[in-house]
């Protein structure tokens, strides 16, 4: 690589001052026609198309796509075919395709609506649940048999339904599709992911409700305990005795001996599928509370109620007591989609080589250790020396590179950039990347590299199946910073590289919903308790992109969970997500293996994040030439928490999602 960078220094600059010429004052306009589009000013949206088409700007395209969403119903097919054909294979085509293929749903079209889904690439998917709802409906209407169970996967799913599905449901109900049994499924399901909106759409298409039914439905939702005091909800009807169910599954989430006792009371209204749908959302939210009788729990329920979030949960609760035997048996049972997943043929391979059946364990994990993620690094040291042939590595010659940047879609990209449209070009980067391959895919991480845009870098190195390149799938930039604040914290550089991948992929201008900023995604409450710590008087919240100071803020956070919970890494992880108490909380009465802590975080989002922060941190030591360790010893062990310690440890971090 170093005979290489002198080139590649030299192609970075001349695509820059390529770039900063082509698209010189393009922001204004753009800006100018946004605005338009946003007010509906289509007067003033057409001259600004005007100046880009005559400037030959590869933002043209965007400006054309807001006039045809404002002008939709007044377009001809041949002028959506015009721009299509000039347009030929970018994200905006399948965008203009989409809206065609609702208005075409909306008129019944179905014969036009077929023969322009099939203009879409296979790789692009039909993400709007409208467009989903339509595509069924044509295939009801064209006498596809696969169109219903479509219909019913969708429905089972649990998606919100737009109006636009209305057509479908009317169809998979009349085909007899969408009966009472599947109804009464999915207005539970609704009720249970707290979707009241739609379980009351689903209780409307049943013959067996009424506006009583409707009335108690909204009063449960709006306070449940309230509802259970006046005692008017109806037990007659599985409607009604679902709205018990539903109270139970709130009570369980919030105090579990609290929906034991509304259990109890209440389990006489209710038949023997309902009992055993209630307990088996106890035996949940006892698994995700870490409560030990929750795997006994599930014992008790009947297999073919369990979800896959049930089915997950049994294999913690399991997991978490260490009862490999039983972990075994709820992993083979669940269903075979769910069991193929990484984390559950690892964890079976686990299983079996404590029951002393290692000839099928390895067999598991030769497989699991070819992937490269977190449970490939695990299976991978748990085989040795046995590991099979290593990875499939891919360099990008220079040419490839030179090629890639001509591209039309890499120029739009170039030119959103510098308009300052980054989520629009990062959507352009997405869709570029699917009609790759792994080669490509490197070649594409390479050229980021090379402009600097380091999280779609490494958006394209992470996506690559068989061939990779780690330099650009870890890549090491802001090293000075990063090195210089490690060392006067005295933390692993590994790990602060391992947080800053995953908290904004090296944009230290990201921003999150939540508010969180800069490289490693501080709270601007836990920046000025830190920034008064660190005697930092002058500091205020637009300083919280300012990489040195982000890391210096962030540094000094990831060394305070750190001596918190004495070094142990894994728990000064899940802190940082999701704040020292939960992290304390989430600790077993007796030591507990790391991989365990992280498996069982009750949080799918700090979970995750746990798992690939700390994978992160085991790739980037061999890559920052640190001494490296087993993925496993540096997941550790989880010492004891103790029954009388005090969990007061408050935090200012706070995670996006409530479960």
């Amino acid at each position: 690589m170093k005979t290489r960078f002198p080139f590649f220094v030299a192609l970075a600059a001349a695509l820059f001052i390529v770039a900063t010429a082509a698209f010189a004052g393009d922001a204004e306009v753009y800006a100018q026609a946004k605005q338009a589009y946003q007010t509906r000013n289509l007067a003033q949206l057409s001259e600004a198309t005007d100046t880009l088409r005559q400037k030959r700007s590869p933002l043209l395209p965007y400006l054309q796509y807001w006039q045809m969403i404002l002008t939709l119903d007044q377009l001809s097919y041949n002028q959506v075919q015009a721009f299509l054909q000039e347009n030929n294979e970018s994200l905006l085509s399948q965008r203009v395709r989409e809206l065609w293929l609702k208005r075409l749903g909306r008129l019944q079209f179905w014969d036009q609506f077929i023969e322009m889904r099939a203009q879409m690439p296979m790789y692009y998917s039909l993400n709007d649940v409208g467009n989903q709802c339509y595509q069924i409906q044509a295939g009801i209407a064209m006498d596809d048999p696969n169109a219903y169970e479509d219909g019913k996967k969708l429905l089972l799913a649990g998606k919100d339904l737009p109006p636009d599905c209305q057509g479908m449901l009317e169809a998979l109900q009349q085909v007899g599709v969408l009966d009472e049994k599947l109804l009464l499924t999915l207005y539970r399901d609704a009720l249970f992911a707290n979707k009241p909106g739609l379980a009351k759409a689903m209780a409307k298409r049943s013959s067996k409700t009424d506006a009583a039914l409707f009335k108690q439905l909204d009063e449960v939702t709006q306070n449940p305990a309230l509802a259970l005091k006046k005692g008017t909800i109806q037990d007659r009807s599985a409607y009604g005795r679902a709205l018990y169910m539903y109270i139970i599954h709130r009570q369980a989430k919030a105090e579990i001996e609290v929906a034991r006792a509304s259990y109890q009371k209440y389990n006489g209204l209710l038949d023997a599928e309902e009992k055993q749908l209630v307990q088996a959302y106890i035996a949940l939210e006892a698994a995700r509370k870490h409560a030990p009788e929750a795997l006994q729990s599930f014992n008790k329920v009947t297999a073919s109620v369990l979800n896959n979030e049930q089915w997950e949960w049994y294999a913690r609760a399991a997991l978490r007591q260490q009862d490999w035997n039983q972990l075994l048996k709820v992993i083979s049972d669940m269903p075979p989609v769910l069991g193929e997943e990484a984390a559950w043929r690892y964890w079976k391979a686990r299983a079996l080589l404590m029951k002393g059946t290692p000839a099928e364990a390895n067999a598991l994990l030769a497989k699991l250790s070819q992937e490269r993620h977190f449970y490939g690094w695990l299976a991978a040291e748990e085989l040795g020396p046995m590991l099979g042939e290593p990875t499939a590595t891919y360099q990008p010659a220079d040419d490839e590179v030179r090629q890639f940047a001509r591209q039309p879609a890499v120029k739009r990209m170039e030119a959103l950039f510098d308009v300052e449209a980054r989520y629009e070009a990062r959507l352009e980067w997405m869709y570029l990347l699917e009609a790759l391959d792994d080669p490509g895919r490197i070649v594409a991480a390479q050229y980021a590299m090379l402009k600097g845009w380091f999280d779609l870098a490494v958006l394209a190195a992470d996506k690559t199946s068989r061939t990779h390149n780690f330099e650009l799938r870890y890549p090491t930039p802001y090293r000075d910073y990063l090195q210089k604040a490690s060392r006067s914290r005295e933390i692993d550089e590994a790990w602060v590289y391992g947080i800053i991948r995953q908290e904004s992929r090296f944009m230290h201008y990201a921003k999150s919903s939540v508010g969180a900023g800069g490289l490693m995604q501080v709270m601007p409450a836990t920046a000025k308790w830190i920034a008064k710590k660190l005697g930092l008087n002058s500091y205020h919240d637009g300083m919280l992109h300012d990489i040195e100071t982000n890391v210096n803020l962030g540094t000094y956070y990831m060394r305070y969970t750190l001596d918190t919970f004495n070094g142990q890494e894994v728990m000064a992880t899940a802190a940082y997500n999701a704040g020292p108490s939960r992290a304390r909380r989430w600790a077993a009465s007796t030591p507990l293996e790391g991989a365990i802590y992280a498996e069982t975080i009750p949080f799918s989002e700090t979970r995750n994040y746990v798992k690939k922060v700390l994978a992160n941190a085991h790739m980037y030591a061999a890559r920052l030439g640190l001494p490296v360790v087993t993925l496993k010893k540096r997941l550790g062990t989880i010492p004891a928490r103790s029954v009388a310690e005090a969990d007061t440890v408050t935090t200012t971090i706070t995670i996006s999602e409530q479960e």
